[in-house]
């Protein structure tokens, strides 16, 4: 997903603070029915009392002449009468300033004056909001019976009225007025803070906080759910509330379902709902704060491989505000960090560590937590999906929570909410209430149009033998990618093959910046020189072909995170398939190690062992992310230094997605996909070889690899990890550190190293760690080598020596051991070391290592 950083920087300057005086002229919602007879009040099934919007305190002058009633074939109030008007109606309010709800009724199957259900049009301006734009609720109704559309906007101070301007929309392509109408109208205020207060000013914004601004905004309700539970009806939201309706969640939840909970009838919680100052009982009502959904009480290794995800198809080109609504009910949770959870929204992590127990102060104490998320602007009108899933830490309490969940957007910084209807499809209208002459009519249609089939058959048949063997014929000529399903062009970028050859000079070798299994990389620049990108060419006689490059383009069009390669685009043309990728001008990973090159020289830059510690970080929450933050899990399957990216800030990003397989669907109950073995040699998980079996464990296996390379800067290829792992169980792993990191390594921080590096190369699977745990093990080494580098005092290293020896015993009591093709030989100099759990654990002084005698053995 591509941010739009211009439109962040206007919402800053335009979302208000909603803290305004709490309005106490409506004590009761005013309910208004559009058509009622003038002066009437009447009741709905649900007891609730409507009034007639021909009302001289709030309804115009001209009501009559510009509009008339319309009757509907509906069951209930307001949906039996309707307000259809052809010129502006104006209703005033006279409400004191503060937020309100706006609810507006629609029954979608009106009928009036001849003129079909999709022909009608309205639209609706309130204190220059504009919250519907040529809105047809037929169009829009999905095949409900009945629609409404919750409002919420803030009278400013010196706004003493609330103008809703109904209008009729515009037909035809803007040529023709049409009909517009209303069923029914409804007004509450609401507490002020409901949304916004000043205990929660800071929004985050996919990883950014941001400040909310003192202007003006709109919402509108998109979803409330409560989570784990049933439909709640609006008389049974809090005693005296908003009338909210919260919609049970079932529909919305995405691969595993997990288990949810609610209260026995007439039971209630086990847990009291201890509202507080911060979270009040208007937030949500008791009902939606005792039930929840969760992953379920299984063994932790299984709720780690899972998130609980909900889908929702929003309107593009918005801001959206997300709150989860959260308490804390197990007992078995009784202090901080026993229950920790990953928030994602919309694939983005929102929120890495949630502790609701941290957060809210303790158990059954509810909470709410807020999130704001651009969504993007496509051109063809249609919905996106928004994403939210959690991810469970390991803890205490390996499992995820989640009470209720409510979506808002945003009014946009011109004060619009509107978005077009969808395409009209004319046989929508054919099972919606048709009189007899309609059906008589169409029965008649449907006779004529059977004859001139019968007709057409006939003529059918003669000519498909014609175009069987035209078609024969065309096969021959046909490209490649004639039978390829259709690529996605609407989310990232097509390229014309003359397009390339103009960004690449026509392929010229001195732009060549890699070479892969694939093929060939060149450096190019499109957009007119504007932006460099690196242009990934299949060479024919590549083992890959086709499916990688569909598998490419599929994995990583929708995928967006900091720690991913971006795909801007592909071409496909005359047999070529070409990726291109935003240009990493630091090359890959390996190609900054101590590696000799074919001339036995390397003249890139040596990484540190703090960049080396960033980038392993970088690549493992780029992984991370892969496993646990997308709707399913995938696994990458060629996880190796050259496929680590570097920009020009040294940000590593995973690339090449050509292997990447999806993961089992998490409500199979299978943990593996069977498939043929592919990878790379000296990365490949050993126990995914032997069994056939992928799980994301073998890119944990990998990344392990990985590590000691980084660490020993030699090739996976010459590592010996028998022995590697033998030497860190033996507490000497520092004899086979790279000699280009002397003196920079913290004793603290390579035990550690060591110790997450061999669990993820162990050969059972089951033994490896989680893409999460890695993420914490680096981050945690960070702080303890930033720490030791505060506090060093200096204190002797650890000093390295390399020599021809064979294995064995060195001399004055010097330790050897071969790694590759050398044999190393360490000397302990004013340092103690001891092994303890399987780990080296250095008592004084930090890491140095040396080599001295470089030879082959």
């Amino acid at each position: 997903m591509i941010w739009n950083q211009y439109r962040i920087r206007i919402l800053l300057s335009t979302i208000i603070v909603l803290s305004c005086i709490k309005s106490d002229a409506l004590d009761t919602p005013l309910l208004i029915n559009c058509g009622l007879p003038k002066s009437t009040k009447s009741n709905s099934l649900d007891n609730r009392v409507w009034q007639s919007d021909d009302d001289p305190t709030f309804a115009p002058t001209n009501l009559n002449t510009v509009s008339t009633v319309a009757s509907m074939d509906a069951d209930d109030l307001p949906y039996k009468t309707a307000r259809v008007f052809w010129s502006n109606i104006t209703y005033t309010f006279s409400i004191t300033p503060g937020p309100i709800f706006i609810r507006l009724y629609f029954f979608p199957n009106v009928s009036s004056n001849n003129t079909p259900p999709h022909l009608f049009s309205t639209s609706l301006v309130a204190n220059n909001y504009t919250l519907l734009h040529n809105f047809n609720p037929f169009l829009n109704s999905l095949q409900k019976t009945t629609l409404q559309y919750e409002f919420h906007l803030i009278l400013q101070n010196g706004e003493n009225n609330l103008k809703l301007t109904f209008s009729p929309g515009i037909i035809n392509n803007n040529t023709r007025s049409s009909l517009g109408y209303i069923n029914g109208i409804e007004i509450e205020t609401i507490p002020e803070g409901l949304y916004i207060n000043e205990s929660n000013l800071n929004y985050l914004y996919v990883t950014y906080k941001y400040y909310l601004d003192h202007n003006s905004t709109a919402f509108q309700t998109a979803y409330r759910l409560n989570v784990g539970g049933e439909n709640v009806d609006r008389n049974d939201d809090n005693p005296g509330g908003m009338k909210r309706k919260w919609e049970a969640d079932e529909q919305y939840v995405v691969g595993a379902r997990g288990v949810k909970f609610q209260p026995l009838a007439g039971m209630g919680s086990n847990l009291t709902v201890n509202y507080t100052e911060k979270t009040p009982p208007y937030v949500a009502p008791k009902i939606v704060y005792e039930t929840f959904r969760m992953l379920g009480d299984r063994a932790p290794a299984l709720n780690l491989g899972k998130n609980l995800t909900w889908s929702f198809q929003v309107d593009p080109g918005f801001d959206y505000v997300v709150r989860l609504l959260l308490r804390e009910m197990s007992l078995n949770v009784t202090g901080i960090k026993e229950r920790v959870m990953c928030v994602y929204i919309g694939g983005y992590v929102a929120e890495e560590y949630l502790d609701i127990w941290r957060e809210a102060g303790g158990l059954g104490i509810p909470m709410y937590k807020d999130y704001v998320i651009s969504m993007p602007d496509i051109s063809n009108g249609s919905k996106v999906a928004l994403s939210v899933a959690l991810h469970p830490y390991l803890a205490y309490v390996t499992d995820v929570l989640l009470s209720g969940l409510e979506i808002l957007k945003l009014s946009d910084p011109t004060r619009n909410l509107a978005v077009p209807n969808p395409p009209y499809n004319v046989t929508d209208t054919t099972s919606l209430n048709q009189t007899p002459s309609d059906k008589s009519s169409i029965r008649k249609t449907i006779n004529i149009i059977g004859r001139v089939i019968g007709g057409l058959l006939l003529v059918s048949v003669i000519l498909l033998a014609l175009f069987r063997r035209k078609v024969q014929y065309k096969k021959l000529f046909t490209s490649a990618n004639s039978s390829r399903p259709s690529l996605p062009s609407d989310i990232c970028r097509r390229f014309s093959l003359t397009q390339i050859r103009i960004a690449t000079h026509d392929f010229d070798q001195n732009l060549i910046i890699g070479r892969g299994g694939f093929g060939k990389v060149y450096k190019g620049c499109i957009d007119g020189g504007a932006t460099d990108v690196a242009i990934k060419r299949l060479n024919p006689t590549s083992k890959q072909g086709e499916q990688e490059f569909l598998t490419e383009i599929e994995m990583l069009s929708r995928l967006r995170h900091r720690h991913l390669v971006s795909l801007i685009g592909y071409c496909d043309e005359k047999g070529e398939m070409m990726l291109i990728y935003e240009y990493m001008p630091r090359g890959t990973l390996r190609h900054h190690f101590i590696y000799k090159d074919t001339k036995g020289t390397n003249n890139n830059q040596v990484l540190s062992w703090n960049q080396r510690l960033t980038i392993c970080l970088g690549s493992a929450r780029g992984l991370e992310y892969l496993h646990a933050g997308t709707k399913q899990l995938i696994i990458h399957r060629d996880v190796k230094s050259t496929n680590i990216l570097l920009d020009d800030k040294w940000t590593a990003k995973v690339s090449d997605f050509g292997l990447s397989k999806v993961g089992p669907a998490s409500d199979t109950g299978v943990g593996h996909v069977s498939t043929t073995v592919k990878g790379s040699f000296g990365y490949l998980d050993p126990d995914y070889y032997k069994r056939g079996q992928l799980t994301e464990k073998s890119d944990i296996y990998s990344f392990g690899v990985m590590l000691f390379e980084v660490l020993c800067a030699r090739p996976a290829v010459g590592l010996n990890l028998p022995k590697v792992r033998a030497c860190y169980r033996k507490g000497i792993l520092h004899t086979l550190v790279d000699p280009t990191l002397t003196g920079q390594i913290t004793p603290e921080c390579l035990s550690k190293f060591g110790e997450i590096a061999e669990l993820c190369v162990r050969v059972n699977r089951d033994e490896r760690p989680s893409m999460r745990d890695v993420v914490w093990s680096l981050e945690f080494m960070l702080t303890l080598q930033q720490d030791g580098e505060n506090t060093s005092d200096g204190s002797p290293m650890v000093e390295l020596t390399i020599s021809s020896n064979a294995t064995g015993g060195g001399e004055n009591g010097a330790s050897t051991i071969s790694f590759g093709e050398y044999v190393c030989e360490s000397r302990a100099v004013g340092v103690n070391t001891v092994v303890t759990n399987s780990h080296m654990e250095v008592k004084s002084g930090s890491v140095f290592s040396e080599i001295f005698d470089l030879r082959a053995r």
